[in-house]
């Protein structure tokens, strides 16, 4: 009887940890700027590129951290092992210091995946982004769904796995 009154209690606070959560992502949902498609995006090393350029047959990670941000740092390897994975990333540094800080602070964590430098926040605040971490998964060019705060590296793969299959 314990055990089971223990498990409903556990999945009663699952989904209301669900719950919160997506009310939250809501709340905090970004926009994607209309001019995002013609907007050229600058990597680390000065090389501009546009979203619609990057693989489509994948959906797209746009993420949205900081070198300052605890959550981040949980955050950074689940996204790095996607884009090992083949995913395509774009990951927008905000206020995270020079390009040669950002280098470094990537260098010494051995993170892969494509950066923009935003060091005052303007690609943030175009697309309305107030909290990092935020993720934001385009499929086809379209935001097909946003978190924001600490997500593991399975949870970004189950919201992957709906979006490619079900977005």
């Amino acid at each position: 009887m314990k055990l089971k009154t223990l498990l409903k209690n556990v999945i009663s606070l699952l989904l209301t940890l669900i719950v919160v959560s997506s009310i939250l992502d809501f709340i905090r949902k970004p926009n994607i700027p209309p001019e995002i498609n013609a907007t050229a995006l600058y990597d680390l090393q000065g090389k501009a590129f546009f979203l619609p350029q990057l693989d489509q047959a994948k959906p797209t990670i746009i993420y949205f951290w900081g070198s300052w941000c605890g959550y981040c740092r949980y955050t950074s390897p689940a996204i790095n092992s996607l884009s090992e994975e083949g995913y395509p990333v774009v990951s927008i540094a905000l206020r995270s210091g020079t390009n040669k800080d950002v280098e470094d602070y990537l260098q010494t964590h051995r993170y892969q995946f494509t950066t923009v430098n935003d060091p005052q926040g303007k690609i943030a605040e175009q697309w309305q982004v107030n909290v990092t971490p935020t993720i934001i998964i385009l499929n086809k060019g379209k935001m097909d769904l946003a978190t924001t705060g600490w997500t593991s590296y399975w949870g970004l793969k189950v919201r992957l796995f709906f979006t490619e299959f079900f977005g």
